[in-house]
């Protein structure tokens, strides 16, 4: 029978289907009586799920060289100020 830490340390090749069906089925037995585990499973596969669906938005619009001009200018007008 395994043991909690063996259900959390395989609970990720268990969802993907990567887990020998010995030890998929040592899985589910386990979380058939673990109320802590399923729980953890069923988590980590709520996460997963929100995660795929949820897209990142990274849009940059930032123009680098523009910006490299003012922070040139900066530096160039803070050294003839200093002078």
């Amino acid at each position: 029978m395994l043991q909690c830490k063996d259900v959390v340390r395989e609970t990720s090749d268990y969802l993907d289907g990567d887990l020998p069906l010995f030890k998929r089925v040592g899985i589910l037995l386990h979380i058939a009586i673990c109320r802590g585990c399923r729980h953890y499973v069923n988590q980590v596969q709520q996460t997963i799920r929100v995660v795929s669906v949820t897209q990142p938005k990274e849009f940059d619009n930032t123009d680098t060289q523009a910006l490299a001009m003012q922070l040139h200018a900066a530096y160039e007008k803070s050294q003839s100020d200093n002078v």
